[in-house]
């Protein structure tokens, strides 16, 4: 089976939003967002939110990559990379402006204060360590579950990573429980994390998500590379 990397556009949101939604559809806290909220309302949401994202990518560095299955031209996993970037004056006060806008509600049926509490922890943690003129993020990494155990995630991870090293610079992620394993055997390392009560919302006990950093050349915490 051959895969290609190739740029993703915005003709692409229908099929990133489709492998994002089946990658994190068990996810040990965005599963509880939305449990009452029909299926159309959160692929609305999510189409949105990654048409946004893809066609803004050159003014916030986000560089979206897509995986395809040569076998069915199917997009079968994706990365969004936030490379190093400086905006003009303009620009800051373009983002100050959309800053200061209140963000959309979740849909009707959503657990909202958790989504609150998800979103504004990863705000907070990436204030804390993402330096836009200087850190390499990956924002997201999504594989569909079909196509897991063949190497996409770090067929997608290691071009960052290989611009980051050039670059001298430190690369920071939201590590899933699913995803650790494959982040710690490129090198990044815990240095903050996520904590979030899910018993509110019809879970049990704490979910906790690490915040990683990688430092420029770090090697594997784990040693095989692959995943």
């Amino acid at each position: 089976m051959s895969f290609t990397l190739r740029p993703a556009t915005v003709d692409d949101t229908s099929d990133i939003t489709a492998v994002f939604q089946a990658a994190f559809a068990e996810d040990h806290i965005m599963s509880y967002f939305h449990p009452n909220t029909p299926a159309p309302a959160i692929w609305e949401k999510d189409f949105k939110v990654f048409k946004g994202l893809i066609a803004q990518g050159d003014i916030y560095g986000e560089r979206f990559t897509k995986v395809i299955d040569e076998e069915n031209g199917k997009t079968v996993a994706f990365s969004a990379w936030q490379y190093p970037y400086t905006l003009t004056e303009d620009q800051k006060k373009e983002k100050v402006a959309k800053d200061s806008k209140p963000r959309d509600e979740p849909p009707e049926g959503s657990n909202n204060a958790l989504v609150k509490d998800f979103l504004t922890q990863l705000s907070t943690g990436r204030k804390r360590w993402v330096v836009p003129e200087k850190t390499f993020f990956l924002h997201i990494l999504a594989v569909h579950p079909t196509y897991h155990r063949r190497g996409l995630g770090s067929m997608l991870i290691r071009p960052g990573l290989e611009a980051a090293d050039k670059a001298g610079a430190q690369t920071y992620i939201e590590a899933s429980p699913f995803g650790l394993p494959l982040y710690l055997r490129h090198g990044w390392e815990p240095v903050d994390e996520m904590v979030i009560d899910l018993r509110p919302y019809g879970g049990h006990g704490s979910a906790h998500q690490p915040f990683l950093m990688r430092e420029p050349g770090a090697r594997s915490k784990l040693g095989k590379t692959e995943g």
